[in-house]
């Protein structure tokens, strides 16, 4: 049995956050409005999401805080980008401010039922009310003159010489071509970007990953990925235009969703996708988009979509030997985006995809019907290995799905799903409904049903799985606000998967539960609590090659989190966690605890950001925890192991339009005198990294 026990240093640590807790609490304090950070902490808190690209949403907020929505000529697209917005609030906004005709005042959003207090605030600066525009036509000499501009360079590096990036023989390298990266240490991502209103969109964006070489010649074009889009929005009835990378998110995407798309979290009730159709891409993933022409004509009631995607993706290609010729396989398509060694730089690029979509939509004021259907041909035939688990993957060099999907707006109810049929006529099924009961209560419920030959390459669906096949499931969610102050959210997951998976020998089942009390002290002080349990199977470590057990594991984690705005200027956090993992008879434990101290000063263009924390877990029980980072970035590192962890940014506005952010992190483990493994691994015990990026509008 495995059991980590708390350290003086732990017990010390959660004695000063209790006593400064103590201390906020009893403090005179004065609010300040959180913002985007806040935001998406609260994203990457619910959805659990270490690894997701936030970029679309951060750059969504970003512009509704420059250009803020007006309340009296809104719709529910367009207030369905605002993501910390449930159904059920979006339409009674629209509802009253249809009642009333016009709104006045902002501070009619304490009418709006649903609208509480920190709602309020959060949606505040990304809000106004104003009199209405007149619809001006587009006019290129108008997007030249007035259209805004913005330059974003940074780079980042680890201090710490990782292995790939030592010098060796040339023997050495004669005899392992893979034991070097091929370029230096440096990440470099440069963006440009171009909005005129909401009516015109450009971007570039240039990246090279640390490791990938940066040259030009024969064989490099510079920058290991670009990429570029133009969206022109409401010309005629062309409601979207868009020319270069772009996304496609349509139903509840068990056909076609490019991109992240939010599924269980504490927000119990925000379980249906909202699809944005067609939008231009602007992230750095180098997997998750289109390529050519995507468009969508808005004819009375209905829009009908249409697009066509080609460009080439990686893969590792085998070639079965022929009398003939030599046919080359796909053995597995590599989504990391990596090029630093030859084995991924021979990968890149190594085969051809095109993908044809389309989309008819009837929208009215209670219904949304959608029907839509994806068709992908890869430029070899996919055959990857004879695992069981992957009896059912994808086989062949071209496939299709066929989707109907729907949203129906009936009272206080909201019923939406989906149905899809692939090539081989496969089926998956997703419905679920979110009640408003009372003002007090509300219950969500979701089932989905995917046949485990259900194929779907550009799905992403609410799914406990990382694929959307081989599942069943039921989601019950409840929302209970016994007062004003108070919330309380609870879902419980049941699952069961018929065919095999990665690491599960057979037929499995599992279950997950969460629940979560909110208490809102005032405007300024807030704190939860929350437990999460997750049970699922796993095969044991016994056994032979052909007959291996399988077991149930359970995960708990523990949270205790307080934020505190103390005054205009000073912002405090204050959290503590802990997590259990237990199988095969053994037990183990994990504990983490942080201190956050932003400060926004009011006199001087600077905002410092500065987090400690302490961690003692194993790899089972270990912790993902959302970091303030420079703009666009993410940082959602994994504590594993024993030791301290701090990062310090500054965010420094030199002018009215320029912007410079530094940020250094480190990791210190007290239990470990190497980190990481293969390529990247570093001698000692200490990784550190530091970014910098400069940002300029015009």
């Amino acid at each position: 049995m495995k059991h980590i026990k708390n350290t003086h240093e732990n017990i010390k640590f959660c004695v000063f956050l209790l006593l400064l807790c103590f201390i906020v609490i009893n403090s005179n304090v004065n609010a300040q409005n959180p913002v985007i950070e806040s935001i998406i902490e609260d994203l990457v808190n619910k959805s659990g999401a270490e690894e997701e690209d936030y970029s679309t949403f951060v750059e969504d907020l970003n512009y509704f805080i420059q250009n803020p929505i007006n309340l009296n000529n809104t719709s529910q697209e367009e207030l369905e980008k605002l993501i910390f917005l449930n159904d059920f609030q979006i339409e009674n906004l629209l509802t009253y401010v249809s009642s009333t005709s016009y709104m006045l005042s902002i501070y009619e959003l304490q009418l709006v039922d649903g609208f509480s207090n920190d709602i309020i605030i959060k949606l505040l600066p990304f809000v106004t009310v104003k009199t209405i525009d007149i619809e001006e036509k587009l006019k290129l000499k108008n997007v030249i003159k007035y259209g805004r501009h913005k330059i974003i360079p940074e780079t980042k590096f680890i201090l710490q010489t990782q292995k790939g990036f030592l010098e060796i023989s040339d023997s050495a390298l004669s005899e392992n071509p893979n034991s070097v990266y091929q370029g230096n240490r440096m990440r470099y991502l440069m963006r440009y970007r171009f909005n005129y209103k909401s009516r015109v969109y450009a971007g570039l964006t240039m990246e090279k990953d640390a490791g990938e070489k940066l040259a030009f010649d024969e064989n490099y074009n510079g920058f290991d990925y670009y990429s570029a889009h133009l969206q022109i929005n409401d010309i005629g009835k062309i409601k979207t235009l868009t020319i270069g990378d772009f996304q496609a998110k349509f139903g509840q995407g068990l056909a076609m969703w490019s991109g992240f798309g939010i599924g269980k979290s504490s927000d119990v009730l925000n379980i249906r996708k909202k699809a944005q159709g067609i939008r231009r891409y602007s992230s750095t993933d180098e997997n998750l988009f289109y390529r050519g022409l995507g468009t969508t004509f808005k004819l009375n009631a209905f829009e009908i979509t249409a697009f066509i995607s080609s460009k080439k993706i990686d893969a590792n290609i085998e070639y079965n030997d022929t009398i003939d010729t030599d046919i080359p396989e796909i053995t597995s398509i590599q989504n990391t985006g990596y090029h630093r060694i030859i084995s991924e730089i021979e990968d890149k690029h190594a085969i051809g995809e095109n993908v044809y979509g389309a989309n008819l939509t009837y929208r009215n004021d209670f219904l949304k019907i959608g029907l839509n259907s994806i068709y992908y041909k890869f430029g070899a035939e996919i055959n990857k290995t004879d695992k069981p688990y992957n009896y059912f993957d994808l086989s062949d060099d071209n496939f299709f799905n066929l989707s109907v999907d729907y949203t129906l707006f009936y009272k206080s109810v909201n019923f939406f799903g989906e149905a899809a049929i692939d090539k081989n006529n496969g089926k998956a099924f997703l419905n679920g409904l979110v009640l408003d009961l009372i003002p007090q209560i509300s219950f969500s419920f979701l089932h989905r049903h995917y046949q485990e030959n259900y194929i779907a390459y550009y799905a992403n669906a609410f799914a406990e799985g990382s694929k959307v096949n081989n599942e069943s499931g039921f989601y019950y969610g409840i929302v209970f606000q016994p007062f004003a102050k108070m919330k309380i959210s609870a879902y419980a997951d049941l699952f069961e998967f018929p065919w095999l998976k990665f690491g599960i020998n057979s037929p499995s089942a599992g279950t997950e539960y969460l629940v979560q009390t909110d208490y809102f002290l005032n405007r300024n002080i807030d704190f939860y609590f929350r437990w999460k349990s997750e049970t699922k199977k796993s095969n044991l470590p016994t056994g032979t090659e052909t007959i291996i057990d399988v077991e149930d594991y359970n995960k708990n984690y523990f949270r205790f989190n307080i934020s505190s705005r103390i005054n205009s200027v000073l912002t405090i956090k204050n959290r503590i966690e802990f997590s259990t993992y237990n199988f095969n008879n053994e037990f183990e434990t994990g504990f983490l605890a942080y201190q956050d101290v932003n400060i926004n000063f009011r006199n001087i263009p600077i905002g410092l950001y500065f987090r400690y924390s302490i961690f003692e877990t194993t790899y089972n029980t270990r912790f993902y925890e959302y970091e303030n980072d420079i703009l666009y970035s993410f940082s959602v590192p994994a504590y594993s192991g024993k030791g301290t962890r701090i990062y310090f940014m500054l965010s420094y506005n030199i002018a009215e339009n320029a912007d410079l952010r530094l940020r250094y992190s480190h990791f210190y483990y007290r239990d470990s005198d190497n980190i990481g493994t293969g390529l990247n691994e570093i001698e000692g015990n200490l990784q550190s990294e530091f970014k910098i990026q400069f940002s300029l509008r015009f």
